[in-house]
């Protein structure tokens, strides 16, 4: 594995290893995860960490339903696969078919059914539990084309699969990871002679701010 550029907010890391991210932000964060060593480290330090508190709490009476909202919750991630590449690994030599977001795909990247959603910008949602039903999808940019302007009412995680794109933030290639909020407005164009693949989760609707974008929204779905 090799550093990212561009990472989780450490806020975002911890959730992630206390369970409490849903299905389709977990995917993303764990397929960050199989890019980046660092972030990788930091979620073993964090579920660490969390082991040895277990260890030491007193117990605590449950409520009646705690071990059907367990088992639920478990089922909702049980495709969710962390990491299980050699260590060897390079953001460069990492199959694609080994990154967990592979798990929800039928096939590689390359076997996807993308539809478009605007002139050189597609898209292919993946069934995951989020917060509504296709809050987890890839998005396929064509080198040279910006996708329209937004901010966020909630997260967003985006992370590169293949090729780059640029915002005002920066400019992020694979393994690099956008973790965005509401005091974020950005306008990623994608750079390079490839497209921009990027597996996106959201907690909540985009904010477009468009008049275009907001009579996209509801055929878009995001």
């Amino acid at each position: 594995m090799k550093d990212a550029r561009h990472h989780p907010k450490i806020e975002t890391l911890a959730d992630f290893a206390a369970g409490r991210l849903d299905e389709a932000r977990a995917v993303v964060i764990a397929t960050h995860a199989a890019f980046c060593e660092q972030c990788a480290a930091q979620i073993d330090e964090f579920e660490a960490i969390g082991g040895a508190v277990m260890e030491t709490a007193e117990p605590v009476a449950m409520a009646d339903d705690a071990l059907e909202r367990v088992l639920a919750r478990a089922d909702a991630s049980a495709n969710v696969v962390f990491r299980d590449q050699p260590a060897s690994d390079t953001r460069s030599d990492l199959p694609e078919d080994r990154l967990p977001v592979s798990a929800y795909l039928k096939g590689s990247i390359d076997d996807v059914d993308w539809r478009a959603v605007a002139p050189g910008i597609s898209q292919h949602v993946i069934e995951a539990e989020g917060y509504r039903p296709g809050v987890l999808r890839l998005l396929k940019i064509e080198p040279g084309v910006k996708m329209l302007a937004h901010s966020h009412q909630g997260d967003e995680l985006t992370l590169i699969l293949r090729g780059a794109y640029r915002d005002d933030i920066g400019e992020f290639g694979v393994g690099d990871l956008a973790d965005l909020d509401g005091e974020h407005t950005h306008q990623p164009e994608a750079i390079g002679d490839e497209p921009c693949i990027c597996l996106i989760a959201t907690s909540a609707p985009l904010r477009f701010t468009t008049m275009l974008g907001r009579i996209a929204q509801p055929f878009v779905g995001m």
